[in-house]
Order: C-alpha cells, then structure tokens, then sequence
C-alpha cells in the first residue's frame, strides 16, 4: 500500500527560490514567504493566522534539514483528509520512539543530508555564476550521490509509511536521471542524454566538468611542442622559434578557450539541461519528497520528547460528524515553556453546540485555540498536549476572529463580519469543526441577539461542532431553555481566573475590575475631571 502523501510538491524542487537559502545562511526557515505562496486547504488563511500558524510551526519544528521544515510547515497549512496516512504515520512515530538504532540511524543520515543540502539547492536553485560553476555542479552531483549511499546503511524500518520513504528515496536509483548524475553526461541534438539513453550512431559530445579537457589542450599542442624543441635544441632552433612563434596563437585560442568560453558553453550545454532534466525528473521529487516526510517525522519524536507536559498519539477516526474528546488539552505554543500551564478536559461530542463565556483573559481564546492546534497536529500524524485524546478527522476548521470594519465595506462592521459567518455556513459539513469568537457585531442588541440564534440554528441543524465564545449569557440562556447545546464558561477563584473551562453560564460582569485595573473607573473619571477644574 502506497501512504507517501504525494499531493503537492512542497519543495517544488526549485523551492521558490529563495525559500531554502535563508535557513542554509544561518536564518530561520521563512514561514512566512511560503504561508503567502501556498494556497489555501481545508484551513483558511483567515482561521491560520488567528491560531498563530507560525508561531504552532516555530514551537514542533525540530528538523534537521530545510526540506524537512518546509515539509511540516506545508503539513500544518494543509492537515490530510486521508485516514490511512495519518494512522500510517502514527505507526512509524511509534516505531521511530522504540526502536532507537533506527532513529539513531536517521539522525545520522539527515544530518549529513543537511550538511549537503545547500550545495544541492544552490545548484537547482541556479544560483551559480556560470564563470565557477563547475565547482557547484560536481559538489551537487556528490550531494546526490551521498544521499542514496547513506539511505542504504540504514535499518530496514517495519512500518509501512518510513518503508515507502525508504523506497522512494532508493527509487531514483534507477531513473534515467540518476544516469545523469552519476555520468557520463553526452550532448546531442535531442538535449543532453546519459550513456544509456543515446543511441549508438546518434552525435555526442561528452561534458567534461572542469575547464581544461581536451578541447582546451589539443589547439595548443603544437604551440607546446615547438617551444620545448626549441627550448631544448630538438630542433633547429631557428626553424624550431619561426614555428613556435606561429603556433603560439593556437595556445591563446586553446587557453582563451578554456578560461572563458567553454565555461559559458558548458553551462548552458550540459548544467543547467541536467538541472532541468532533474527538476522535471519525478523520481528525484520523490526522492526529495522522501527526506523531508522523513525529517518531518523524526521532529514529531523530538518535539513529544521535549515537551514538559504529557503528550499522547491521538486515537484519530473518521466517522461521519466530528467531535474531539481530550483529557487534560494544553496549548502546543505555551505549554511548552510554562509548568504551571492548565490543561483542560474538552468533549465536544454529541452537544453540536458550545457556548463559552466569561470575561476577557480567562482563557477562553487559548481554549478555543488549543483545539483547533491540536486537532491540525491530529491530522499531521502529530502527537497531540494531552493524556488521552480522541479525535475525528475534520473536512472544514473554520476560526472567525472579531476583524474591524474596512473603508472598502459600505456596510461597515456588521457586514463585514457577517460576510465571513455567511462563508463559513454555507461551506462547513457535519464533518467540521468551527469557532465563532462573538458573530453578528456592529449592530443593535435586539438585532444581534436574532441574528446570533437563526445563525447558530443553522450550524445546529448542519450538525457540525459550533463553538461560540459570547459575552451575551442572554443569549446562551435562550438556547439553554431549548436543552441545545453545552455551556461552558471561565471558573474564577477569589476574583482571578483559574484558567479552567467548567461547565456553567458566566453572569457576572467583570468590566468594573478591568476599569479599575487600569485606572479607568468612574470614580477614576470623576478625580480627573475635579482635578482640571471641569467640575
């Protein structure tokens, strides 16, 4: 059975360009430039940047090669849809977590891959002054080479998923333009061709990478035979000196030859056609693809192993509606550098629907967020921060964020939001989850409050897992009545937040505490007024 998840070339093999040179000059890999290229999946943009996709990337990337980091960047933007992969994955991150000589092994492998990689893609990247660039294509042919020696020695993996990468890598053995890079590499009218593809009485000429083959030596031959006969009296040695001095310009040409024209020719004869030839070559894609899916799983074993707090393969299925059951559920960005941080128990299961209030810097948005994080790394084949999780897979993750209203808008606030709300409606299915942060702003209460219920009806009759985070306990009332829904809110204790999602409607206010926290009360108000004279 074939798992390699081979939708979308994420290296596209020439990377866009500038995409691997940023981390090989000591940068970090720029998630940022490929988050613009790349297009949207089953996770808008919109929901990406709310729940901090770069910053979910910065904390679980622990790759060793710039591949790997854009293969697991290129798996969060995009989390699969295919239950085999991701089980097929699991399995492998389970065999790479016991059985130690492989991974050592692994470790071993990516990290001389990493120590070639820049030479690799400045060649397919073709950032090569053609002048020198005889020196960058032999260090990337090496490169090449060094990756399918080294993928040999490694132990034979067990599980299905690392097998394919295995093979995928080994695969290009035997391609064409693996031919090529082990040479010779023959010119001909038809391009340029390795020793098997050309026919017998078809015209070549051989490329020789380095300046001085025989096409620079044979036009100086005479010129250098002439000047040792004269020099040592092998001739007679005014004959000898008329000769040598005749034949000196074909030196020139030879050496002229050599030091700047063959350069020129060779590269646009013989590189940069190998390069094109690789690029196009599906097997070294694979090849490539397969390095990265590897580094991609290995960070997952070293990002679980460096966690401070409990992390668990989830138990992924892929039933007709979504729900997501978790035992102590942390945030994959903030937990890892706080001890004291709080997990929470999360079933979102039969209800559809979750109301979450409290006041502000609760936690209600971490909550919401560390759901959504960890249901991507779900369907990465990622660990997830939990003790036990359940999950099922989801074909839609929709996060709507309160967003200010645009001059380019004419209906201002309220439309402008409600136009998101519409998209999500109409393209969620019983299998999504979405996250609604307040819907239906800029507008009278009364109006909001209708159009918060027919909204949420909706979703509720769609059967897709709703969660919404509201202020407005008035209109959680009105669904609690109807026995739709879960309730949830933020628990407090002696007035500060707890960080615990407990079951329960939030009804008190707590803008009075704000306002005296930052010194903005009304008692604050009426000092500063009797303080200027206005009163």
């Amino acid at each position: 059975m074939d798992v390699v998840d081979s939708e979308g070339m994420i290296i596209e093999l020439n990377y866009r360009n500038d995409l691997v040179d940023e981390r090989l000059s000591d940068e970090r890999f720029n998630s940022r430039k490929m988050f613009e290229l790349l297009p949207e999946s089953i996770v808008d943009k919109r929901t990406l940047k709310v729940i901090e996709i770069h910053d979910l990337f910065k904390a679980i990337d622990h790759t060793l090669t710039s591949v790997g980091s854009a293969r697991l960047f290129h798996s969060l933007m995009n989390p699969s849809q295919s239950i085999e992969l991701v089980h097929a994955k699991q399995d492998s991150f389970l065999e790479l977590q016991h059985n130690l000589p492989l991974r050592q092994g692994i470790v071993k492998f990516l990290s001389e891959f990493s120590n070639e990689e820049g030479d690799l893609f400045k060649y397919l990247n073709a950032h090569m002054h053609p002048m020198w660039a005889y020196g960058d294509y032999k260090k990337a042919m090496g490169a090449i080479g060094k990756m399918l020696g080294a993928v040999k020695t490694l132990p034979q993996p067990e599980t299905i998923y690392l097998d394919s990468l295995f093979k995928s890598i080994l695969s290009f053995n035997g391609s064409a333009a693996r031919s090529l890079v082990k040479g010779p590499v023959l010119r001909t009218v038809k391009g340029v061709l390795s020793r098997a593809e050309k026919k017998l009485f078809t015209p070549s000429w051989r490329f020789a990478p380095r300046r001085f083959g025989l096409g620079a030596i044979l036009p100086a031959l005479p010129g250098i035979y002439f000047g040792m006969a004269w020099l040592f009296d092998l001739l007679h040695p005014g004959f000898a000196k008329a000769m040598f001095m005749l034949t000196c310009w074909l030196s020139a040409v030879g050496f002229g030859y050599a030091a700047l024209l063959k350069p020129m020719i060779d590269y646009e004869t013989a590189i940069l056609p190998v390069r094109k030839r690789l690029l196009e070559s599906n097997s070294f894609a694979s090849a490539i693809e397969g390095v990265a899916a590897i580094d991609e799983l290995l960070s997952f074993v070293q990002y679980s192993e460096s966690m401070i707090h409990p992390t668990v393969i989830p138990e992924v299925t892929n039933e007709g509606s979504h729900f997501f059951v978790a035992r102590d559920l942390r945030n994959p960005i903030q937990s890892p550098t706080d001890e004291a941080f709080v997990g929470n128990d999360v079933e979102l299961t039969s209800s559809r629907m979750s109301f979450i209030t409290g006041p502000n810097s609760g936690g209600k948005t971490t909550y919401c967020k560390s759901i959504v994080q960890n249901q991507i790394l779900a369907q990465i084949g990622s660990p997830v921060v939990a003790s036990a999780a359940m999950i099922n897979m989801a074909d839609k993750i929709m996060y709507q964020a309160p967003s200010f209203d645009t001059l380019l808008d004419p209906e201002g606030r309220f439309g402008t939001e409600l136009k998101v709300t519409r998209d999500i409606f109409y393209s969620v299915t019983p299998k999504s989850l979405v996250i609604l942060d307040e819907i239906a702003e800029g507008t009278t209460t009364l109006e909001k409050m209708t159009f918060s219920v027919d909204i949420m009806k909706g979703f509720y009759t769609i059967g897709n897992n709703t969660m919404l985070v509201t202020h407005s306990h008035e209109l959680v009332d009105q669904f609690r009545k109807d026995g739709l829904g879960q309730y949830l809110k933020v628990d407090f204790e002696d007035g500060k937040p707890t960080h615990k999602i407990v079951e329960g409607i939030s009804r008190d206010s707590h803008a009075l505490r704000v306002a005296q926290k930052i010194n903005f009360s009304p008692e604050d108000m009426q000092k500063h007024l009797k303080e200027k004279g206005y009163m």
